[in-house]
C-alpha cells in the first residue's frame, strides 16, 4: 500500500474545511469591520499612525488582487507553504478557495470598502491638509469604480447570453461585421436601381457606420435587441418591390439584423473591460498621492 495514499474519508475530511472555514473567515471580516469603527469613533491612542498603517496595509492587500489577475505565480508562491507546511496543511482548501478568482472579486471589494473606512478614520485623525482632501476623493473614485467594474461583471455576462449574436472575443466580433458588410456588397451586384438607392441610403449606413455609446447603453439597459429594431425599421420599405427586389432586400434586412447585434455585442465585451483601465488608472493615481502624503508625514 502506498503510504502517502489517503483514504477517501480523509480526502473527504480535507475538502470539508474549506466550506466549513467559510463562516468564520466572514465573521472574521465583519468582525474587523465592526473592529475598524469601534476604533474609530473612540479615538484610540496613536489612531494617526494606527489608521495610517492599516490603510497602508489594506491598500497593499487590495493591490494584490491585480497581481494576482495577471499571474498565476503569485498563487504559487502564497499557496506552496500549505502543501509543504504541516501545520498550514489543514487550511490548504480554504486557501485555495480565497485565491479563486471568483472569490477573490468579492474578497477584493470587500478590502477596499475596510480600506475607504480605514482612510476616512485616518482624515479624521489628521490635519486634514488639501493633500489628504484629494486622496479622499481617489479613494472614493476607486471604489466607486470597482463596484461598478463588479456590477459589470456579475450582470453582463447573464445580458449577453440574450443576444441572439454573440463572441466572446473582439476581434470575432470584428471579422463578422466585415463578412457581413463584405457578404452584403456581394449580394447587391446586379440588382435594379432602386435597390441599390434603397441599399446605399438606408442599409449601407448601418453597415459601415457604428451606432453611439449612448445609444447602445440605452439597448443594454432596457435589454432592447438593436437588431430587431433595425429590421422593423427596414421592414416596410419591401412593399412596391417586386419578387426579385424583395428576396434580395430581405436577405440585406438579415444582415443588417446581424450587424445591430454585433454592435451590441462589441460594446458588451469593450465595456466588460474598459472599466478596468479607468479603475487602475485611479489606483495609480491614489498610490502616487499616497507616497507624496508618506513623504511629507516624513519631512514635516
Amino acid at each position: 500500500m502506498n503510504p502517502t495514499a489517503r483514504s477517501p474519508s480523509a480526502v473527504k475530511r480535507s475538502s470539508a474545511w474549506g466550506p466549513a472555514l467559510r463562516g468564520p473567515l466572514l465573521v472574521v471580516v465583519l468582525g474587523g469591520l465592526a473592529l475598524l469603527v469601534a476604533v474609530a469613533a473612540g479615538r484610540a491612542p496613536l489612531e494617526e499612525v494606527a489608521s495610517g498603517v492599516l490603510t497602508l496595509v489594506l491598500m497593499v492587500l487590495a493591490c494584490v488582487y491585480a497581481i494576482r489577475r495577471r499571474t498565476h505565480r503569485l498563487s504559487l508562491i502564497v499557496l506552496r507553504p500549505f502543501s509543504t507546511v504541516r501545520l498550514l496543511a489543514p487550511l490548504k482548501d480554504a486557501a485555495v478557495w480565497l485565491d479563486r478568482v471568483q472569490n477573490w472579486r468579492t474578497v477584493h471589494l470587500l478590502i477596499g470598502v475596510l480600506w475607504a473606512l480605514s482612510l476616512f478614520w485616518h482624515m479624521g485623525a489628521t490635519r486634514g491638509t488639501w493633500l489628504e482632501s484629494a486622496l479622499w476623493v481617489m479613494c472614493v473614485l476607486v471604489l466607486a469604480s470597482g463596484v461598478f467594474g463588479a456590477v459589470v461583471q456579475f450582470w453582463l455576462p447573464r445580458s449577453m447570453l440574450g443576444i441572439v449574436e454573440r463572441e466572446v472575443r473582439v476581434e470575432d466580433v470584428d471579422a463578422r461585421r466585415g463578412a457581413v458588410f463584405v457578404a452584403a456588397e456581394e449580394k447587391i451586384l446586379g440588382g435594379s436601381d432602386k435597390l441599390v438607392d434603397t441599399y446605399m441610403a438606408e442599409i449601407r449606413p448601418e453597415l459601415r457606420n457604428d451606432p453611439s455609446p449612448m445609444r447602445l447603453l440605452e439597448a443594454t439597459l432596457r435589454r432592447i435587441d438593436p437588431g430587431s429594431v433595425l429590421r422593423g425599421r427596414l421592414w416596410p420599405l419591401l412593399e412596391g418591390m417586386d419578387s426579385v427586389d424583395r428576396g434580395k432586400f430581405q436577405e440585406l434586412i438579415d444582415l443588417a439584423e446581424q450587424k445591430g447585434r454585433l454592435d451590441l455585442n462589441l460594446y458588451h465585451l469593450q465595456l466588460s473591460v474598459g472599466w478596468l483601465v479607468l479603475h487602475d488608472a485611479l489606483v495609480v493615481g491614489t498610490a502616487a498621492l499616497v507616497v507624496l502624503h508618506l513623504l511629507s508625514v516624513s519631512y514635516f
